[in-house]
C-alpha cells in the first residue's frame, strides 16, 4: 500500500510525542510504500525547530533519513487546481488541501492525526496498522 504521510506522523515519531509517538514510530516500521511531499519535509523542519526547540544540526539529520526511506512528491499545478476545487467544498487550509489532491494524484492513502484531514478523506495511523 502507497502511504503518504502528514508532517505530525514524523513530528510524533521523531519527538516520541505522547500518545502519539508509538503509534506513529510503530507504523513507520510497517511494511508500506511510504511518501510524502517536499512541502512535508519543509514544515518538519519549522515546527522542530521553531516549535519543538530541536537543534538544526538534528533535524538535518532526521529529514536526511527520511529523505532516504521515503520517496518525495512535488505538487504540480493539477493538484493545486484540485486543491482549489477541494477547498471550496471543504474550507479547509491551504497546504491540507494541496496533500490531500497529490495524495489523491499518486494513488496514495493519506495518512494524519489532524482532525479534519481525518473528516475529509484521510486515514488515522491505528487504522493502517497491521
Amino acid at each position: 500500500m502507497k502511504v503518504f504521510v502528514d508532517t505530525n506522523v514524523f513530528i510524533a515519531s521523531i519527538t516520541d510525542e505522547p500518545g502519539r509517538g508509538d503509534v506513529a514510530t510503530e507504523l513507520l516500521n510497517e511494511n508500506h510504500d511510504f511518501c510524502t511531499s517536499i512541502l512535508n519535509l519543509m514544515e518538519i523542519r519549522s515546527v522542530l525547530t521553531k516549535k519543538k526547540r530541536v537543534e538544526q544540526e538534528r533535524v538535518e539529520e532526521a529529514l536526511a533519513d527520511i529523505h532516504g526511506r521515503v520517496d518525495i512528491y512535488a505538487p504540480e499545478i493539477s493538484d493545486q487546481i484540485s486543491a482549489y476545487s477541494l477547498q471550496q467544498d471543504t474550507l479547509l487550509y491551504t497546504l491540507d488541501c494541496v496533500l490531500l489532491a497529490l495524495a489523491e494524484d499518486i494513488d496514495a492513502t493519506l495518512v494524519t492525526f489532524d482532525g479534519e484531514l481525518l473528516e475529509n478523506g484521510a486515514t488515522s495511523p491505528t487504522e493502517l496498522m497491521e
